[in-house]
């Protein structure tokens, strides 16, 4: 019975956007790694290459702010600021 209670009065993954800002802060994440390894084959892949390398950089930067965007919607939901 007490384990039934304890499931039940701790409802914190509930609240509004809470999965969805833990979804996008572990895509951030995700996109960060992917960066860091791109600019690590910066080092040692040839010229021809590079401009591949280049475009998903980009691609994952332009994503990166889309994300943070939606965090800061997020947050900004969750703690709206007074007049």
């Amino acid at each position: 019975m007490m384990l039934l209670w304890f499931t039940t009065a701790v409802p914190d993954h509930d609240e509004p956007g809470s999965f969805r800002e833990y979804e996008l802060r572990q895509e951030r994440i995700d996109i960060e790694i992917n960066i860091t390894e791109l600019l690590h084959q910066l080092t040692y892949v040839p010229v021809t290459v590079r401009p591949r390398v280049y475009e998903e950089l980009q691609a994952l930067q332009q994503r990166w702010q889309e994300i943070l965007g939606e965090l800061i919607e997020i947050d900004r939901a969750e703690h709206p600021t007074r007049p």
